[in-house]
């Protein structure tokens, strides 16, 4: 499975919820899981939500599938 399978899985796994993108560092690769990302909007046609919060010393990204959405 490559990891942008694995991002896909994540989100099929948990649709509406929001996910840290921490979490899909850890899977889908540290360095490139914007990319994987980006990948399952355009090649799976995923309509995937950013939400980013700030906090005093640190902001928070979380991303959501939401598949009743068109993309």
């Amino acid at each position: 499975m490559t990891l942008t399978h694995r991002v896909r899985h994540l989100f099929l796994a948990h649709p509406n919820e929001w996910i840290d993108g921490r979490e899909l560092a850890k899977i889908g690769g540290y360095a490139a899981w914007r990319t994987r990302l980006s990948e399952c909007r355009q090649r799976f046609g995923m309509a995937i939500e950013n939400r980013v919060t700030h906090h005093e010393d640190h902001t928070v990204s979380k991303y959501r599938y939401t598949p009743e959405r068109l993309f």
